[in-house]
């Protein structure tokens, strides 16, 4: 049997694939946002102070971390990564 996708255009496969790396890309953004606002929340609650202040510092370092992941990922690759 043959993989179906192979059967596929070119062109269609390559939208597939663009598909598959921009959600992959927005779920690792989500839960490196995610992963940080708990870490904050569970520092909140082990302290217990009056405002949440990890958990807002924590969730904004996550929102900064992930954006540098998108601009790392998306950027312009370097011409020496393509060498064979």
């Amino acid at each position: 049997m043959s993989d179906p996708i192979r059967r596929l255009p070119r062109r269609t496969r390559s939208g597939y694939n663009s598909y598959l790396r921009f959600t992959g890309l927005g779920l690792t953004m989500v839960g490196i946002i995610l992963v940080f606002c708990f870490i904050g929340y569970w520092l909140d609650r082990i302290l217990a102070w009056k405002y949440p202040v990890f958990t807002i510092v924590l969730s904004l370092l996550g929102i900064a971390g992930s954006m540098a992941y998108l601009f790392k990922e998306t950027g312009k690759r370097d011409q020496h990564h393509f060498r064979a």
